[in-house]
């Protein structure tokens, strides 16, 4: 994959220039805006503060683990069906990534864009998961696929971002994908809330996992405690 139009380090681009709000995610005023405080599950702070502090570990695993070509930009809006088969659409950021990370794109961002209930997410990340290694033993890969699943818990990171650009903007109007119509604020909070909580989630498997797969502990160590 060396190709000069594609992409490489994708992710550590992507997290890093996402910005927007990282200061507030240490002020607790910020955490007490009605729509975080009301629609944010009891924990959620803790558990973002954290994952934003190992934020390099977190990044410096997934460059490690098994390599891909990787489409990097894996949702729904950018998959037509028809049928039996499908078509992955908009390919400007393919390129070098993780084995499993498009997976661990595609997931969150079917709720984080309302596709999908938060509800729903962890039975479809479960079949979704089994479905991605069935693609991959259909291909001849004998891999261990406890580094998959290590891609997909650690690409947890790719939305450290996301927690401080909700706390930056709870007062704001909110508006839906490319800006086309409004949405209602508490369900955009709760579901996002939700989701985050459970790549918290991902993120906690992937501190547990990491160590056992021959990289070293996370800053915050395994459990936190």
């Amino acid at each position: 994959m060396d190709r000069p139009w594609l992409s490489h380090r994708f992710l550590r681009e992507y997290v890093g220039t996402n910005l927007l709000g990282q200061e507030l995610l240490d002020d607790d005023e910020a955490w007490q805006q009605p729509l975080v405080r009301d629609h944010f599950p009891p924990g959620l702070r803790r558990d973002m503060v954290r994952l934003h502090h190992d934020r390099e570990w977190f990044l410096q695993v997934m460059e490690t683990l098994p390599r891909a070509f990787c489409h990097l930009d894996m949702w729904p809006a950018n998959v037509r069906s028809d049928g039996p088969d499908s078509v992955a659409l908009d390919w400007a950021f393919a390129g070098d990534g993780a084995l499993g990370e498009d997976l661990g794109n595609h997931l969150p961002d079917s709720v984080f864009d309302l596709f999908l209930p938060a509800a729903r997410l962890p039975e479809y990340a479960d079949r979704a998961y089994d479905a991605y290694l069935h693609g991959l033993r259909s291909t001849g890969w004998r891999g261990d696929e406890q580094f998959v699943r290590l891609a997909v818990c650690a690409s947890a990171v790719k939305y450290d971002w996301l927690t401080a650009l909700m706390l930056a903007r709870a007062s704001e109007e909110q508006l839906d994908y490319g800006g086309a119509r409004t949405v209602s604020a508490e369900l955009r909070y709760r579901e996002r809330g939700l989701t985050l909580a459970f790549l918290a989630e991902w993120a906690s498997k992937a501190r547990e996992l990491a160590p056992r797969l021959g990289f070293p502990a996370a800053p915050s160590g395994r459990t936190g405690t």
